[in-house]
């Protein structure tokens, strides 16, 4: 099973699809590089918007896709990329922003990220709110705070393009054939000028490795 757990699709919700035209696109191009599983992950930045008018958002835009999907489109689930800050762990329903069926969240971390400002935060939604977060995207941030995070016991999606980058494939490659809390990839795809070019390319590069992680991720999602 082909699974991309990170994608911007949903026409109008973010930066990611202007309109029901390109998310089309976007999933077809998803389609044809076989991918079974499209997990459409809208931006949720908890200090700019409440939640309900974000699951609002995200639930008119999801509507619009499903009713022009054609039948041989990948399975769409609907969750959320949301942004880490502090007194999330406050916000009632936060598990909403989960996929489906689980208690999964995918988390995006601030560049400007130090465990003293986000501890309590963490601690709360890692251990009360018990949610088994994922991080976004670990190949932007610096070594030292995926490996204290990982360390936490955190799990991480690493995206595509960064298998394709001189600068950091050599340590995208490192973290997925070796560490067993990379669960996840993902193409991260805004607009359609790339395309699943790269995540194609992710894969062939990871040979056996991405049928591993694929395992890891259809085992966290239930599917």
């Amino acid at each position: 099973m082909n699974i991309d757990f990170h994608a911007h699709i949903l026409p109008g919700a973010d930066h990611g699809s202007d309109c029901l035209e390109t998310s089309l696109r976007q999933v077809e191009l998803a389609r044809q590089a076989g991918i079974d599983v499209l997990a459409a992950t809208p931006h949720f930045y908890p200090h700019h918007e409440s939640l309900p008018d974000f699951l609002k958002r995200r639930e008119e835009t999801f509507l619009r896709l499903r009713e022009a999907l054609p039948k041989n489109a990948p399975k769409i689930l609907v969750a959320a990329e949301t942004y880490l800050c502090r007194g999330i762990e406050d916000i009632d329903g936060l598990e909403q922003l989960c996929f489906p069926g689980t208690r999964v969240l995918l988390m995006e971390l601030p560049y400007d990220f130090s465990i003293r400002t986000y501890e309590q935060t963490l601690d709360v939604l890692q251990y009360e709110r018990k949610l088994d977060i994922v991080l976004a995207h670990i190949d932007r941030y610096s070594d030292s705070v995926v490996d204290f995070l990982l360390g936490l016991g955190f799990q991480a999606q690493i995206n595509a393009d960064s298998f394709c980058s001189f600068r950091t494939k050599k340590r995208s490659m490192a973290w997925a054939t070796e560490l067993d809390c990379v669960v996840a990839l993902g193409s991260d795809i805004h607009g359609c000028d790339v395309g699943y070019r790269k995540f194609l390319k992710m894969k062939k590069r990871l040979g056996a490795t991405y049928d591993v992680i694929m395992g890891r991720t259809q085992k966290l999602l239930k599917l």
